[in-house]
């Protein structure tokens, strides 16, 4: 079985659902029919949008799962289940019912036109490294070569993130 980390998130309720946490919630029921095993999530925590906009405050976490699907296959599954609760792609950056990132893949290093692992951001947002941080404490990225305690402490100032308790 391969090892993933997934971020998740959104800010928008989506349709025939009372709340971003149902939507999130349902997306992560649906992952288990695309073959995601031993799914564990973070705790969750409301963020500002990166880049900063006048958008609404977004609800994230990071999964660590296993899967038997290759990384492409694993893409494919995440766009799934992100039309599934009703994403629509629009322009980059904005508001979303649901996005679903492919973080790490097996500690991999993967560059292909449409795939980038570790995902290539992720070293500079406090709503995937903060969140990584619990379930996966002695993280190491591949790329930059720091841990994850390394990462957080590199962070701007300017990442508002507040854990939620419920």
């Amino acid at each position: 079985m391969n090892k993933t980390l997934i971020g998740i998130g959104a800010n928008l309720i989506p349709e025939g659902y009372s709340t971003v946490q149902q939507g999130l919630d349902a997306a992560i029921h649906l992952l288990d029919e695309y073959g995601l095993k031993n799914i564990k999530c973070s705790s969750w925590y409301e963020t500002s949008p990166v880049p900063k906009s006048d958008q609404p405050l977004y609800r994230n976490a990071v999964l660590s799962a296993e899967t038997s699907a290759d990384p492409l296959q694993l893409l494919q599954h995440l766009n799934q289940v992100e039309a599934r609760i009703g994403r629509v792609r629009t322009v980059a950056n904005a508001p979303r019912v649901l996005d679903l990132d492919i973080l790490d893949f097996n500690a991999d290093k993967i560059k292909l036109d449409n795939l980038v692992i570790p995902h290539p951001r992720m070293h500079l947002r406090a709503f995937v490294l903060v969140p990584l941080s619990e379930i996966c404490p002695e993280y190491f990225h591949p790329v930059t070569k720091q841990t994850i305690s390394t990462l957080i402490k590199s962070l701007p100032d300017d990442q508002m993130i507040c854990k939620l308790t419920a």
